[in-house]
């Protein structure tokens, strides 16, 4: 199930029109007051672009999908709902500190920023051979510049024109 390969190819407009949708969506929420709702979904305008950015081929691996996407997913959602949790449960200040923290921030910088930037960074480091960069990849962009490079050089020669100082 999880050596499958999801084709985006064609959904990549799709996809970035979903961006644009979650931005507007966060900003009215916001402005409407919803700002717990607007957090929530925040969580989700990261999806878009990392199906276009980790897929390869137009093709992304349901892998990636599940680790590290689900689970930064879940430590995101999990630190805002507990920091909601903890801010209205301790408005002021609590009996307890969770490393130096209040609790409400504990959760944030754990989940959101250490167990997120963790998640990925392990991800980053899994994946990276098989999924970030395959073999061959690397040689096909590097050809690619080289083509472009090339392109570039005969059409400026051509269109260029002399200047008398």
């Amino acid at each position: 199930m999880l050596d499958g390969y999801v084709d985006i190819e064609s959904r990549t407009s799709e996809l970035m029109l979903a961006s644009g949708v979650l931005w507007a969506a966060v900003l009215a929420l916001g402005l409407a007051g919803r700002w717990f709702v607007a957090l929530l979904l925040s969580v989700f305008l990261f999806h878009p672009w990392f199906v276009i950015g980790a897929s390869s081929g137009g093709k992304i691996s349901t892998k990636l999908l599940v680790y590290p996407l689900g689970v930064w997913t879940g430590l995101q959602l999990s630190a805002f709902i507990l920091v909601e949790y903890y801010a209205n449960a301790f408005s002021g200040a609590p009996d307890f500190l969770i490393t130096g923290m209040h609790p409400s921030f504990a959760a944030a910088y754990w989940l959101y920023w250490v167990g997120g930037f963790m998640t990925v960074t392990l991800a980053y480091g899994l994946y990276f051979r098989t999924y970030f960069l395959p073999e061959g990849e690397w040689d096909r962009f590097l050809e690619e510049v080289e083509q472009v490079k090339a392109e570039t050089n005969t059409t400026g020669q051509s269109e260029s024109a002399e200047v008398d100082d």
